[in-house]
C-alpha cells in the first residue's frame, strides 16, 4: 500500500463517522419539522398562576462590571418584590468591580444580597455550591452576567413549576451581538441550532438540559442529587443528567433572552473546548446513571448520550479533512469530468447535515440570508473548532487529571465584550 492508497484508506474510515452524524442530524431535522409546529406555547399565559413561588435569581459573576445591566433588569421584574431576592455569586478578583456590585446591596439591604469567597475553588460550581445555604427561594434562576432579561422572565419561567415534577425550566438563549464579525455568527449558528431545532426534541424526550443561564431550577432538586458537582467544568451538563435521573421532568420554553456570544477566536475556541471536555466527562462520569439506571426511558438515553458524545465527531473530521487533502496532493493530476463532479456531489450531500439542519432553522425563522455568511464560516473556523474539540476530547478520555487550558486551569471564564466601560 503506498501513501496515496493509505491516505485514501484513511478518508473512506473517517468519512463514517461523518456520515452517520451528518444522517443524524437530517433525522433531528425531520423530528423538528414534526415535533416544533406552529402553535401557541402552552402555560405561558402569567394569569394561570395560581400563587408566586419564592425565587431566587443569582447571577455568577467572576471580574464582570457588565453585570450591573443584568441586574438593573432583574430588579424590574414583573413579579411581586417580597417573592424574590437578587443574589450576586462574585468571585471577582477586581476590587472595582466588587465596589460596583456591592452598591446595589448597600442600596437594597435583603432584597439584593453579595457573596464572595476569599478563593475560586471549584470556580462557577464552587461559587453556586457555597450559595446554596444563603438561598431563601424554592426556585432558583440562573442568569450569566451578559444576559438581560425581560421584565415578565420570572412569571413566565416559574408557570411549569406548579407541576411537583418538574426539576428544571430552560428558556431560550438569544443574542444581541451576533453581528459583531463571523465569528460571532458562528457561535451564534451554533447555539441557535442547539435551542430552535434540538431543544424541541429534547422537550418532547424530557432530555431538557439546564444551559447554565436563562433558566431555573427547583432548589429541593439540587439538594436531592448532592449539589453542584465542584470537579465539573460543565456543571449544567452534569446536574442536568443527575435530576433527570432522579425522574424530574424538565421543561424549555422559546421565549428568548438577549445575551451576549464570544466575537475573538481565542474566547470561541476555549468555550467550545471548556463544553466539549466537560459534556464528555458528564457521560463519562455518569454513565451508569445514562445506560443502567431505572427510571430513565430508552429515548431518553438515546437523547442523553447524543447530547453528551456529540463532539466525538471532531476527531474523524480532522482525519478526513487531512487524509483527503494528502491523497488530492499526492494523486496524479487528471482531468475532471461529470463522473468526479457527481461523485463529489453526493459525498458532499452525505456530509452536509449540519448545513441542512441549519439552513433549515433559517428557512422556519425566515432569516435565509444568514446561510452564505453559514458556508463561509462552516469551511473555515469550523474546521479550527473541530481541531480545537480534537484536543479536548483526548484530554477528556486520557488525560482527565490534567488541566485543559495549559497548566493553569480547565476553567476559563468567556470574556464579555459588555465589560468594556462599565468601571470607567
Amino acid at each position: 500500500m503506498n501513501a496515496q492508497e493509505l491516505s485514501l484508506a484513511l478518508y473512506n474510515l473517517a468519512l463514517l463517522p461523518v456520515v452517520f452524524f451528518s444522517i443524524l442530524f437530517l433525522i433531528l431535522t425531520i423530528l423538528n419539522i414534526f415535533v416544533d409546529r406552529p402553535r401557541k406555547e402552552k402555560n405561558l399565559r402569567v394569569k394561570n398562576l395560581k400563587k408566586h413561588p419564592f425565587v431566587t435569581v443569582q447571577i455568577p459573576c467572576f471580574n464582570d462590571p457588565v453585570a450591573v445591566k443584568c441586574i438593573e433588569k432583574c430588579m424590574k421584574f414583573d413579579y411581586p418584590k417580597n417573592k424574590y431576592e437578587i443574589m450576586f455569586v462574585d468571585d471577582s478578583t477586581d476590587k472595582k468591580t466588587q465596589k460596583l456590585l456591592k452598591r446595589f446591596v448597600t442600596k437594597n439591604p435583603g432584597f439584593i444580597k453579595y457573596i464572595h469567597r476569599k478563593n475560586r475553588q471549584g470556580y462557577k460550581p464552587g461559587a453556586l455550591q457555597h450559595a446554596m445555604p444563603y438561598v431563601k427561594g424554592e426556585i432558583i434562576v440562573i442568569f450569566d452576567a451578559d444576559f438581560l432579561p425581560h421584565k415578565d422572565f420570572l412569571k413566565r419561567i416559574v408557570l411549569p413549576f406548579e407541576d411537583p415534577r418538574v426539576g428544571i425550566v430552560q428558556s431560550r438563549q438569544g443574542f444581541y451581538n451576533k453581528d459583531v464579525n463571523l465569528i460571532s455568527r458562528f457561535a451564534a449558528y451554533l447555539l441557535m441550532v442547539h435551542h430552535k431545532m434540538l431543544m424541541p426534541i429534547y422537550n418532547k424526550a424530557n432530555t431538557v438540559f439546564f444551559c447554565g443561564t436563562a433558566g431555573a431550577i427547583r432548589k429541593k432538586a439540587i439538594e436531592e442529587v448532592g449539589g453542584w458537582n465542584t470537579n465539573s467544568v460543565t456543571e449544567d451538563t452534569d446536574l442536568s443528567i443527575r435530576i433527570l435521573s432522579k425522574g424530574y421532568r424538565n421543561v424549555y420554553l422559546k421565549f428568548e433572552t438577549p445575551s451576549e456570544v464570544p466575537y475573538t477566536l481565542e474566547d470561541f475556541l476555549k468555550q467550545q473546548m471548556r463544553w466539549c471536555f466537560g459534556n464528555l466527562r458528564a457521560f463519562i462520569d455518569n454513565g451508569k446513571k445514562i445506560l443502567y439506571k431505572k427510571g430513565l426511558k430508552f429515548k431518553q438515553r438515546v437523547s442523553i448520550s447524543y447530547i453528551t458524545l456529540g463532539n466525538l465527531i471532531s476527531p474523524a473530521i480532522i482525519l478526513m479533512t487531512l487524509a483527503g487533502l494528502t491523497g488530492w496532493f499526492l494523486g496524479e493530476p487528471e482531468l475532471f469530468n461529470f463522473a468526479d463532479f457527481f461523485e463529489l456531489v453526493i459525498k458532499f450531500s452525505f456530509t452536509a447535515g449540519f448545513l441542512i439542519i441549519t439552513g433549515t432553522m433559517f428557512l422556519k425563522h425566515k432569516n435565509i440570508d444568514e446561510f452564505p455568511k453559514l458556508l463561509l464560516a462552516a469551511f473555515s473556523i469550523s474546521l479550527v473548532l473541530a481541531f480545537g474539540n480534537t484536543i479536548a476530547v483526548f484530554r477528556a478520555i486520557f488525560l482527565k487529571d490534567k488541566y485543559l487550558f495549559g497548566r493553569k486551569t480547565s476553567w476559563v471564564c468567556t470574556p464579555k465584550q459588555g465589560n468594556a466601560g462599565i468601571i470607567k
